[in-house]
């Protein structure tokens, strides 16, 4: 099983690939927050390491952040979307 910090990093990528506009540190908090999925420090950690990676972008707005989701992000979700899924063929 993959290391929890993984998961939450796969979910922000993907809620980023889904979403039509930046979302802001604010929204991406009260969600993991709000079901209390982790906690603030290992969701800034999260966004942090994916930052660095660049799979994300970050940009300050107003008095908050908003990420985005880098090209690098999407090829990596959409490589770990299609090998993850096994593909079963009929006889």
């Amino acid at each position: 099983m993959a290391e929890p910090i993984t998961l939450y990093k796969l979910m922000i990528l993907s809620m980023l690939d889904h979403s039509e506009a930046p979302l802001t540190n604010t929204l991406l908090s009260d969600f993991f927050l709000g079901k209390e999925y982790t906690t603030y420090f290992t969701l800034q950690e999260a966004l942090h390491e994916l930052n660095e990676a660049q799979f994300i972008q970050q940009e300050a707005s107003h008095n908050n952040v908003e990420y985005s989701i880098t090209p690098a992000g999407q090829e990596s979700l959409h490589f770990l979307k299609t090998k993850s899924i096994p593909k079963y063929r009929q006889t």
